[in-house]
């Protein structure tokens, strides 16, 4: 008889314990990887945290002063801008004492008494939040809008359209 006909297979071990090591290596990777997506998920490191001035704009019938230039409805009125939820006061200011008037360009905002109110010290990176102006109704205003520049909101109310009065309410 030869030597290979003898010859017994090396033992290799215990076939179940492996597939448990392997069980267990792998769901230790998939927790791990879970991990660290739910840290980055909650760190958010593409998310710009740093304060910025928010730029806030409107339109209001105000009244006349000077030809072209006019005093916004609300103006020297406290403006506050509250987190998403609108339950912390994350800055503030003043809103502008003067605006100017829009030109016939302006279509349903021809006339109107336009003004840019600037709000420093804006914690961003939080998407939304609310807007309060002179103690009235708060307003969800995303952080895109705020970190808009004054000429692109000035040049966006000329396609802008006024909503349509409620008929139905003025009629009896």
């Amino acid at each position: 008889m030869s030597d290979l006909t003898n010859r017994t297979a090396a033992p290799t071990g215990d076939q179940p314990s492996k597939n448990r090591s392997r069980i267990t290596w792998g769901a230790a990777a998939a927790l791990g990887a879970a991990g660290i997506a739910a840290g980055l998920f909650l760190w958010k490191p593409w998310a710009d945290e740093a304060p910025f001035t928010a730029t806030i704009s409107s339109a209001s019938t105000g009244s006349t002063t000077d030809g072209e230039r006019c005093t916004p409805n609300l103006a020297g009125k406290p403006i506050v801008i509250y987190d998403k939820a609108g339950k912390h006061k994350l800055a503030e200011g003043v809103t502008s004492k003067d605006g100017e008037r829009l030109p016939d360009s302006f279509g349903d905002f021809a006339g109107y008494c336009f003004d840019v109110t600037r709000v420093e010290g804006v914690p961003g990176g939080r998407g939304s939040y609310q807007v309060q102006v002179g103690g009235g109704n708060m307003t969800k205003v995303t952080e895109e809008d705020l970190r808009r520049p004054a000429d692109a909101q000035r040049e966006q109310l000329k396609t802008t359209k006024m909503p349509d009065d409620d008929e139905s309410a003025t009629q009896e």
